[in-house]
């Protein structure tokens, strides 16, 4: 059924030295067949390409995407699987480990509409397909059928969307898709006024009921992020209804929460355990829970909230369906996107089309004020429940950092060439440019001079705030946000490893710091691992500054949590951890900086041009509020922006065609 030049378990060790699979997955494979007492070598193989299409963030391995000719995609290829996609299926269906969905006995591979899934990430999909299902499809508000409930609501919703010049207003259809639905998953792009939606929506549901809800996001950085965002559109929103002279409103409007918490401390973490608190068993205590930054939320993780969700609890999830998908397996949001994604076959462009049914359109038109008859469509499927939010306020028509952003996303590279030409001065480009006056084997980069003489600039602000007495710890990490270098990779000399290095010996050499220690004063550090005890988690970013309540002035790491407090530990105490003055794109997602440097490698290797695609460019645009710099050459820059991320999965074909 294969030919191989050598044994199979040769081969194995051979892709692992050269790096086409991992350690873990040879060893994944070697332990499953000699579990089962598999020899054929191709049930070997296909464990080897399982596991490496999970370490690749892949739910399933999609037998139709397999290369037979060069599976491991060799520059030589020493195997080949001598099956079409038909035969292969049955082949594998031979092996006692792999069953399908109609066997009785569970085993630890699973075969299901032409795709093979560990057990368990097939249970995971399925059930989080049956959560999401239930929910889109459960009657939520029986009160609209009453005609006086409905005009009170559609005068309500009026109050908190003035008419404007927009044909459609979705942030208004936005909250009376949630009004409506127990699952309401609410997207669009930085600026489109997710958190203003929400803000509104939670006003307008807790002035008809008393709900218990809570509001969480993946990361502390991002959950406090929403706290300040949702504070933020509280005090808008009482300015707003003060003005049309509406009674009740900070009774209502106190009643939103504005703490949000991490996924894993809504669970409830139980230390050395990979277990939650609460699961389907021991449900949340919640009639609403709010997710932000849905994206980066993962599909075991997604897996764990849903579960835990009471059978009476309304979901909303917001995020960017167009950033970075989650760091671990599985596109949860894009997968529930993906029905709204609509190809122009001539063209390649992209573009999103609501989908509701006659009787949701009617309802929402009811509400809104608003005909939706050109988005009824005859199988919505959970189109019912979905809203894209179309309008970016933070980046205006004429704004460069929206109009980047907007030709990276459509991957159009004449427009993004047009874009960085047109003297835009919230865009600036610096070109990796080669000093070669020394001699051939002398390499000097001007253009990474520049971004470091860049970042001296902008961290010595808060450098210099430190160096002259200011005491207030919240203002020097403010100051210290305001601008962050993104890396699209970790290793080499255009990573994080090397960018921070650079950084470092650059403020060094201007005596902005004396990094002497390793623990010096103003040095920013990224946490790497979670510690449940301290409660601080991965990706937590915080400064190592004097202790200011002490009388020694003894440098601790300090660190602004979800709820707004300052968090204080021992350097340590601390777990496992490196400098920030660089982070990687994936890292910045939940937050937002004034200014943000890109950094692209020279000559990207064929791994480092895997990580360096459409999402990852345009998540890290849209990480600058004001400014966006970018180092790095213009093929890099394009090829990274016609490259689009796709990651196996059934889910999207769970919610959308079955």
């Amino acid at each position: 059924m294969i030919t191989t030049t050598k044994p199979i378990n040769e081969l194995l060790k051979e892709w692992q030295e050269q790096r086409l699979i991992t350690s873990l997955d040879r060893h994944f494979a070697l332990q499953l067949a000699q579990l089962h007492q598999e020899s054929a070598p191709l049930f070997t193989l296909i464990c080897a390409l399982v596991s490496q299409y999970l370490s690749s963030q892949h739910t399933c391995l999609p037998l139709k995407q397999i290369d037979t000719d060069n599976p491991f995609k060799e520059q030589i290829s020493q195997c080949r699987i001598d099956l079409n996609v038909e035969e292969l299926e049955d082949a594998l269906l031979q092996f006692d480990a792999i069953g399908s969905v109609d066997d009785a006995e569970l085993k630890p591979l699973i075969i299901d509409k032409g795709n093979l899934y560990l057990q368990r990430y097939f249970s995971y999909e399925t059930q989080v397909a049956e959560h999401l299902n239930r929910l889109a499809f459960a009657p939520i508000d029986s009160s609209l059928a009453n005609q006086a409930e409905l005009n009170d609501a559609s005068k309500l919703l009026n109050q908190l969307f003035p008419a404007n010049e927009q044909q459609y207003d979705w942030q208004k259809i936005a909250t009376a898709t949630a009004m409506t639905k127990k699952l309401a998953v609410i997207t669009g792009g930085p600026g489109t006024g997710k958190t203003t939606t929400v803000t509104k929506l939670l006003y307008l549901l807790c002035s008809r009921q008393e709900m218990t809800i809570r509001l969480v996001a993946p990361t502390g950085k991002a959950a406090a992020r929403l706290s300040e965002s949702i504070k933020a559109s509280k005090l808008r929103l009482a300015d707003e209804m003060s003005q049309l002279g509406v009674v009740g409103i900070d009774k209502n409007i106190a009643k939103i929460p504005e703490e949000a918490a991490t996924l894993h401390r809504l669970l409830g973490v139980i230390p050395n355990s990979h277990q939650f608190r609460h699961h389907k068993d021991n449900p949340l205590r919640l009639d609403l829970l709010v997710v932000d930054e849905a994206s980066m939320v993962d599909l075991p993780m997604m897996h764990k909230v849903l579960s835990a969700l009471p059978e009476h609890a309304r979901l909303i999830l917001l995020g960017d369906q167009d950033q970075l998908a989650s760091v671990e397996a599985g596109a949860v949001l894009a997968d529930i996107c993906a029905g709204l994604k609509q190809v122009n076959k001539r063209t390649k462009q992209s573009r999103w089309q609501m989908h509701y049914s006659q009787a949701q359109a009617e309802l929402l038109s009811q509400l809104t004020s608003t005909s939706l008859a050109e988005f009824i469509s005859p199988n919505p499927k959970i189109g019912d429940s979905l809203c894209m939010l179309m309008h970016s306020h933070r980046f205006q028509g004429d704004a460069g950092i929206g109009q980047l952003a907007t030709a990276v996303n459509h991957a159009n590279l004449p427009r993004i060439a047009e874009v960085w030409q047109s003297g835009y001065q919230e865009l600036l480009w610096i070109e990796h440019a080669a000093n070669t006056s020394h001699g051939s084997s002398s390499f000097d980069n001007k253009g990474l001079d520049s971004l470091l003489e860049q970042s001296v600039e902008q961290y010595g602000v808060y450098l210099a705030a430190m160096s002259q007495g200011e005491i207030d710890a919240d203002k020097i990490i403010d100051s210290f946000n305001q601008y962050r270098i993104l890396c699209a990779m970790r290793a080499g000399e255009y990573g994080v490893e090397g960018i921070n290095q650079s950084v470092t010996t650059a403020l060094a050499a201007r005596g902005l710091i004396q990094p002497e220690q390793e623990f010096y004063a103003g040095r920013p550090i990224i946490i790497q691992s979670n510690d449940y005890n301290l409660g601080l988690f991965n990706g937590d970013i915080g400064l190592i500054l004097p202790d200011c309540s002490s009388q020694s002035g003894r440098l601790m790491a300090h660190f602004i949590q979800a709820d707004g407090s300052l968090l204080k530990v021992l350097p340590a105490r601390l777990p496992s951890h490196e400098t920030c003055y660089a982070m990687t794109v994936h890292k910045s997602q939940g937050s937002e900086f004034s200014h943000v440097s890109l950094v692209l490698p020279i000559k990207p290797s064929v791994a480092q041009q895997q990580l360096l695609t459409k999402e990852l460019v345009y998540t890290a645009i849209t990480r600058a509020k004001h400014h966006f710099t970018c180092l790095g050459s213009q093929r890099v820059f394009e090829q990274a922006s016609r490259s689009l991320t796709q990651r196996a999965s059934g889910l999207a074909q769970r919610l959308w065609r079955d």
